[in-house]
């Protein structure tokens, strides 16, 4: 009787283990689904005034994000947000294999040279990249991104109305997720680590 009872005291230890493992482990993460209705290769001019393609992202984790460098108010805000983002994985030791991407749609004005001063506000890291206009339209399509002019700014420029998403790509430059520019750092993070 006694060794009935042991073993039925250590069967249930036993259970209360693995149900207070089952309950206090992370779930396991389903992978982030590959958008193939976006994205492919292009050519662009980096902000050293260099041909850019595509490929050289590839065998990196991407986040790409479009906008001009007059926006007076999401553009820098999403660009802030992505740089801290980066510091993040930085101070993890998480940031090697991680390279940021400014797409202007406002060539005229985002010359290489001031994409150069404009990104040196958030981290010498970012990869900005600009071109003509049938190469910004291109990769705006490509990217399912809108953009349109919308009147004059107060420095006597093209204002644009704009798609304000920030692009997750994986190491063969797939799109895998699309976050509003207000998304949680820490989701972003966690996506972003699941690609590294």
């Amino acid at each position: 009787m006694k060794k009935l009872v042991l073993m039925a005291v250590a069967v249930m230890l036993i259970l209360a283990a693995v149900v207070a493992w089952e309950t206090t482990r992370e779930p396991a993460r389903e992978p982030l689904p590959v958008n193939t209705r976006m994205g492919g290769d292009f050519t662009m001019t980096d902000q050293r005034g260099e041909a850019f393609h595509s490929d050289a992202l590839k065998g990196q984790v991407v986040l790409l994000f479009f906008g001009f460098t007059h926006c007076p108010d999401i553009c820098p805000a999403t660009m802030a947000r992505m740089t801290q983002l980066y510091k993040n994985l930085e101070a993890a030791g998480q940031a090697d294999d991680v390279q940021m991407v400014f797409i202007t749609f406002d060539p005229e004005r985002d010359t290489p040279e001031h994409l150069s001063q404009y990104l040196t506000w958030f981290h010498e890291d970012i990869i900005g990249l600009t071109g003509s206009e049938e190469q910004v339209e291109q990769v705006a399509k490509q990217f399912g991104v809108v953009f349109m002019p919308v009147g004059e700014d107060s420095q006597g420029g093209v204002e644009f109305a704009h798609s304000d998403f920030v692009y997750l790509l994986d190491r063969e430059s797939r799109v895998r997720k699309l976050y509003p520019v207000d998304a949680d750092l820490k989701e972003m993070q966690d996506d972003l680590l699941t690609l590294l």
